[in-house]
């Protein structure tokens, strides 16, 4: 074959010979031809020189093969390094992470391992094992093509590979993503496939394999997972071991149904690599598996802190590029943590003791409760009834507010109690219905769409329309109705059917909204109905306590910042604090938590509105009384409780300013409990918990922002009192939204005490009487009905002879008790015998002393016409407006007829609340809330909505909000304003706002 030189000498001869040739054309050829050649050599030469420059670096300080058996060593002291877990003092140890391969745990020989074992492993991590050089060539060529394409720098690691990374590699490295890392490994792979038989490297293997749960080596896993040895595995058990190095998360102690689905893809993949025929594949996926409960492998204090603690330095290592597992589980760290050990203790025992108490069983403390280390015991009120009420467990989360730090925190009354699913952390992993510790999240919304405090609800039966067209009829825990009832006495009462009105009226994803900025992570939006008022969504107990602790905090969440990667729109930023700091085994500080960051969440007076109704206790009375389990003496504690209707949830959180507790009470199974409510059940433990700890806390409570204001008030409207207003009480509210009109619940009403009807001014004086009624909306007419509340009659006294006589003296217009503005037309009939002039006339009140002329006294008698015009401009207020008909000569005789009207000739003021002013919206907020703030002198008929001019809808109730979905509204700005409309026809337009949608 013709090398290179000689195609071009050919080339060079053809050129030649076309231009006739010469001696000094051959002569260069041959110089050229040389040239070449010796290019060619030259560039051989320098490949093979960089290559060996190249191995020679990628080889630098290489650990040999024999490092390898070393490190595997038993006596090698470097293999695992203990890690240990501290509290926040740094001087009590509460977890180490002890040698995984002491105990029963044994050294298993590759002739002692099951075929099952071998097969399951090789065929999930390297199916080419016994074949390749130590590594797998088509897996790293693939990953490089990945790599080239853009991809991330990734695997194609062999059995032997991942052998050195885990073993070899210092820990540092065990993460990097570099191709050096990567042929580093590959080398040393080769190298140590080449002295030493696939069978002592695939022992090696399986003997330093982290299985989860501090089991290292299949040995470990066999016994930890079925308790048995290794040797004694069958196909189904080795296929599911087989799975868990992957993600030792998603092992069948902790993650049992992901890990069934797991062992069955190793034995798919074992059937169809050939290991195993389909029949024994199906056969092992139906093999009934005994997995072993957790038992007490190793001493360690606040347990589920612990392990909580655990995964979360992996985690931050990881973040950090380190090999998190690898670092915490032998990598000799210390861990400072957050805990106050006092205090997590006090919280383990006064739990076990109320739920022995619950559950009908003598104290777990010696001397009862209280007795000997569980001083917080002593705090728990005696339990009247000792009768068993199935109840198993509980869980608490302590949290400082101040800093998000991570005080106490109980996953289970007993993390090794497997019948009560014990190693279960149910204050962090578990999903519970809040039930009515939900509620301040609805209330917030309303405050901060301009409702107070003093906000008059109805608690009276109420259907409220679904999307199924099924209605929803809430019931309040008591099974009765209060009436009309304030939002302080509805929110510290805690009855249902005004939270799910306020639901209704502020909408359920501006909520839900809310609820994720303050910490709730597990709702989303567009999911829930009105339920979720009283707690239908799910929650965990750490995302509720930190959620109160931002109530606790004047509206600011303290914590660390989320991790980017798991960042959501609309979701909290910050996260709870459990690790202060980590040292290397050096003693070097590789992380340090110096000092909280803090996000505003609430305004303070927002935070100071709710603060205030949950920490008051006489509000509270009427429903837990004066001296309930809800009250911390001395202290101004803000606290909820939560019951979900078939019992098998109850909560109570609260939280003075350094302190926000947060305690469940239920059953792991879900099942239910026998009658036990959240005052019952968690309330003592979290009033001993927070009366133990506050007498090492300073005496603190909130002081009101600037932004709050003090106004007395008529009960129970919220509204200015009146003189017919039989209880007044001060109230808080945001300055700016305090009430501006009087009281229209207790009025006077005029009453033909022998009829019982309305009295008008053709009542005869001696028969009317004055009384005052609580006059109460329609929908409360059942309730007022059933609680014995007499209402205004509905009916005026008949027009009789003496006001309406025969001869036909009448006012067609305006209708009496009509409320009128500017210049009236006033229309009617005067038609009577000998008539001589009539006159029109008005005076104050419904019995005038003073009448005043309307305009000129006319002398033609009218039959259902036009009488005369009245200019009220300079009116205000309730007015009788009177007919009269003059016959004869004088002395003069007269017919009279009386309406009573109101004039009003002030128009309502309005503005706009919300949106405010060039506020963007997008997709994800759903709806823009239209919040006006308004105001009238006498009665407010509607105020209508509208966007770029165009009505979008109307509201004749308090607070006349609404909310436009976004879905109707085009991108871009828009602007939006409001009409606000009395009664007499008066209107007021605010001033627009801008806002833009994305």
């Amino acid at each position: 074959m013709p090398t290179t030189t000689d195609l071009i000498r050919r080339r060079q001869l053809r050129k030649l010979r076309s231009q006739q040739g010469s001696q000094r054309g051959l002569q260069a050829l041959a110089a050229m031809g040389l040239s070449v050649a010796t290019a060619l050599t030259l560039m051989v030469a320098t490949a093979l020189a960089g290559v060996t420059a190249a191995y020679a670096y990628f080889t630098r300080d290489l650990p040999s093969a024999e490092a390898l058996r070393l490190a595997l060593s038993p006596d090698n002291p470097e293999f695992f390094q203990t890690t240990r877990i501290y509290d926040r003092t740094g001087q009590h140890l509460l977890l180490e992470v002890i040698d995984p391969r002491g105990g029963d745990r044994q050294y298993i020989a590759y002739n002692a391992l099951p075929l099952e074992v071998i097969s399951a492993t090789v065929a999930l991590e390297d199916k080419t094992f016994f074949t390749n050089p130590g590594y797998d060539v088509l897996g790293i060529a693939r990953a490089l093509v990945n790599n080239l394409q853009g991809q991330a720098v990734q695997g194609g690691s062999s059995i032997t590979q991942q052998l050195v990374k885990n073993t070899l590699i210092p820990l540092e490295r065990r993460t990097e993503l570099s191709y050096e890392r990567k042929i580093r490994e590959v080398l040393i792979a080769a190298e140590i496939t080449r002295q030493y038989e696939k069978t002592q490297i695939l022992e090696w293997y399986l003997n330093t394999n982290f299985y989860g749960n501090l089991a290292y080596g299949i040995d470990a896993a066999a016994l930890v997972y079925f308790g048995k040895h290794a040797a004694q595995l069958n196909l189904a058990e080795a296929a599911m071991l087989a799975a868990i190095p992957q993600n030792p998360g998603l092992n069948p102690a902790d993650a049992p149904d992901e890990a069934k689905q797991r062992q069955a893809l190793v034995l798919e993949v074992m059937a169809r690599e050939g290991f195993i025929t389909a029949e024994q594949a199906e056969a092992a996926k139906n093999t009934p598996l005994n997995i072993q409960p957790p038992v007490k492998r190793f001493d360690v204090q606040a347990p589920h802190f612990s392990v909580y603690v655990r995964q979360q330095v992996v985690e931050l290592l990881n973040r950090l590029n380190y090999a998190g597992e690898d670092l915490v589980n032998r990598g000799g760290l210390t861990i400072k943590t957050t805990l106050d050990l006092n205090l997590q203790k006090q919280a383990e025992c006064v739990a076990q003791t109320q739920v022995a108490q619950l559950a009908g069983l003598p104290s777990p403390f010696s001397g009862g409760a209280g007795g000997e280390g569980c001083e917080a015991a002593a705090f728990l009120p005696p339990d009247s009834d000792s009768e068993p009420r199935n109840v198993t467990n509980a869980a608490i989360v302590a949290l400082d507010p101040r800093t998000g730090e991570i005080l106490a925190l109980v996953g289970s009354i007993d993390y090794w109690n497997a019948a009560i699913s014990g190693s279960f952390n149910v204050a962090v992993d578990g999903r519970r219905q809040p039930s009515s510790a939900f509620k301040p999240f609805t209330y917030l919304e309303a405050f901060r769409q301009g409702f107070s405090p003093a906000t008059m609800l109805l608690d009276v039966r109420t259907q409220f329309p679904t999307a199924s067209g099924e209605p929803y009829e809430p019931l309040n825990y008591d099974r009765k109705f209060h009436g009309p009832v304030s939002v302080r006495q509805a929110l510290a009462n805690s009855y249902n059917i005004p939270a799910v009105e306020m639901m209704n009226r502020v909408g359920v994803d501006n909520v839900v909204r809310l609820a994720q900025r303050l910490g709730l992570n597990t709702l989303e939006t567009g999911q829930y109905g009105l339920a979720l008022s009283l707690g239908g969504g799910e929650v965990s107990l750490l995302d509720m306590t930190y959620a109160y602790s931002v109530f606790a905090n004047n509206g600011v969440m303290a914590g660390e910042p989320v991790p980017a990667d798991e960042i959501r729109p609309g979701f909290r930023q910050l996260n709870p604090v459990s690790i202060l700091e980590i040292r290397n085994r050096a003693g070097d500080i590789i992380y340090a938590h110096t000092a909280p960051e803090t996000q505003p969440i609430l305004s303070p007076e927002l935070a100071y509105l709710l603060t205030n109704v949950l920490a008051d206790n006489n509000a509270r009375a009427a429903a837990f009384g004066r001296e309930s389990v809800l009250l911390i003496k001395g202290r101004e504690a803000a606290v909820k409780t939560g019951t979900t209707n078939d019992f098998r949830d109850n909560w109570t959180v609260g939280y003075l300013p350094q302190l926000a507790v947060g305690v469940w009470v239920g059953n792991s199974d879900n099942s239910e409990m026998t009658g036990v409510s959240g005052v019952a059940g968690a309330a003592p433990i979290w009033n001993a918990l927070m009366t133990y700890a506050a007498q090492n806390l300073p005496v603190v409570g909130w002081d009101a922002p600037s932004g709050i204001v003090r106004v007395k008030v008529c009960e129970p409207s919220g509204l200015l009192p009146t003189p017919y207003c039989p209880s007044t009480r001060e109230e808080i509210f945001l300055q700016g939204n305090e009430p501006v009109t009087e009281d229209n619940v207790w009025q006077p009403v005029a009453i033909n005490r022998e009829t019982g009807k309305r009295a008008t001014a053709c009542t005869a004086p001696t028969l009317v009487e004055e009384r005052i009624f609580q006059v109460l909306p329609p929908e409360a007419a059942e309730w007022a009905q059933v609680s014995n509340i007499p209402q205004p009659p509905v009916e005026y006294d008949p027009i009789g002879a003496e006001c309406l006589p025969a001869g036909n003296v009448a006012i067609f217009s305006p209708a009496p008790f009509s409320y009128l503005r500017g210049r009236v037309e006033i229309t009617g009939t005067v038609k009577v015998e000998n008539f001589s002039f009539f006159r029109l006339q008005y005076g104050k009140g419904l019995y005038p002393t003073e009448y005043f002329k309307i305009e000129g006294d006319r002398f033609d008698q009218v039959e259902n016409g036009w009488l005369q015009f009245w200019n009220t401009e300079a009116l205000d207020g309730l007015y009788t407006l009177q007919l009269v008909a003059v016959k004869g000569e004088a002395p003069y005789e007269f017919e009279t007829v009386s309406i009573p009207v109101t004039v009003d000739n002030q128009p309502p003021s309005v503005s706009l609340l919300l949106p405010t002013p060039n506020q963007e919206f997008t997709t994800q907020d759903n709806e823009i809330v239209i919040q006006p703030q308004v105001q009238d002198n006498l009665a407010l008929a509607k105020v209508i909505f509208f966007l770029d001019g165009v009505a979008v809808g109307e509201s004749a109730l308090a607070p006349y909000s609404t909310r436009l979905a976004l879905t109707s509204i085009a991108r871009g700005p828009h602007t939006l304003y409001v009409r606000a409309i009395d009664a007499a026809g008066n209107s007021t337009d605010s001033a627009p706002v801008s806002v833009v949608v994305r």
